[in-house]
């Protein structure tokens, strides 16, 4: 399947492909990602959305990063992509990325837009790498470690991702960030 074709499915669909593609069952990957196996299921028919943390973890255990989960091509590393035409990748009716890099394996870049008490889910996460972003609009608490920063808008920030992250909306509307993590793990 193309990486056009990909990209029209739902994230259910996918998910449920690159599952059955590592010959995992509901079962095996619920046991991995702490969760049941109906709320997986429910996850795949597109009954429900996952949480940032969630997703991140079934990605880890389908060997994928969370914007690469619609690309079966690393490989380049070059290409135009028109205003437009840029994927999407909703996690939650709060947290929605567009993907601005072509998929490769040494870096990523996407705007993310985090509407208005949105956050990262119910948990950090932490993944390889670093990660450096800045905010475009609104108000944002992110907690890296045990050090928290509240960026406004202007506000650029840099860190280790190995260490627990978490992010939450806290400003008056919509937050929206341009972020780079290298290599793209997230």
């Amino acid at each position: 399947m193309s990486d056009s074709q990909n990209s029209d499915l739902g994230l259910g669909t996918r998910l449920r492909r690159l599952r059955q593609a590592k010959g995992l069952t509901l079962k095996e990957l619920a046991k991995r990602v702490n969760k049941s196996e109906s709320y997986l299921s429910r996850l795949e028919r597109g009954e429900v959305n996952p949480t940032l943390s969630t997703l991140k973890a079934i990605a880890d255990e389908l060997g994928r990063s969370i914007i690469h989960l619609f690309d079966d091509d690393l490989s380049r590393t070059e290409g135009l992509i028109k205003k437009g035409e840029h994927r999407e990748l909703v996690i939650s009716p709060h947290l929605k990325y567009i993907v601005l890099s072509e998929p490769n394996s040494e870096i990523s870049m996407f705007k993310m837009i985090l509407k208005k008490g949105g956050n990262s889910g119910d948990r950090p996460y932490c993944h390889k790498g670093i990660e450096c972003g800045i905010l475009l609009k609104g108000k944002v608490r992110i907690v890296v470690g045990d050090r928290e920063y509240i960026l406004e808008e202007g506000d650029s920030l840099t860190y280790r991702s190995e260490e627990p992250h978490w992010f939450e909306n806290v400003g008056d509307g919509d937050a929206v960030a341009i972020w780079v993590v290298t290599p793209p793990t997230f």
